[in-house]
């Protein structure tokens, strides 16, 4: 698989939520032609000052840890946007009805186990892409 400017598009704004909301850290994603997969991790305050050593993040700063579905939201606006954007002045193939489906799946990572589980499936999700029902029309 090649990554497209849209692809390249997408992971730009991934790379930007953790800009936009100072209190999550960006783990495993990928970038498929038809999904995307990432792990967003929250932090709470009592997090916050264990990793400040790492991050720019103040112990004593009082950050609002937003809701996954407010970081999706906004993702999925601004990706939008910029590809309305490209379509306009890039030619890049219009969409039909959404670029993004309605909803999104999320899953909380309770332990190391399924935490491996999961950044595996991410890491190995282009090898399955032959596989997917959408692959034929890719092409």
């Amino acid at each position: 698989m090649k990554r497209n400017p849209a692809g390249d598009m997408i992971e730009k704004w991934w790379h930007e939520l953790d800009h936009k909301y100072p209190p999550v850290f960006l783990h495993d994603h990928i970038v498929m032609p038809n999904h995307f997969h990432g792990i967003i991790q929250l932090n709470h305050s009592n997090e916050l000052a264990e990793h400040d050593a790492y991050s720019t993040i103040k112990p004593t700063t009082s950050l609002e840890i937003p809701s996954i579905s407010t970081m999706v939201g906004w993702f999925k606006t601004m990706t939008v946007n910029e590809y309305i954007r490209n379509v306009k002045s890039n030619n890049w193939r219009p969409f039909r009805n959404r670029l993004w489906q309605r909803n999104y799946y999320e899953h909380v990572i309770r332990d190391e186990d399924a935490w491996l589980e999961i950044s595996e499936y991410i890491r190995t999700n282009p090898l399955r892409w032959v596989d997917d029902k959408y692959y034929r029309n890719a092409k």
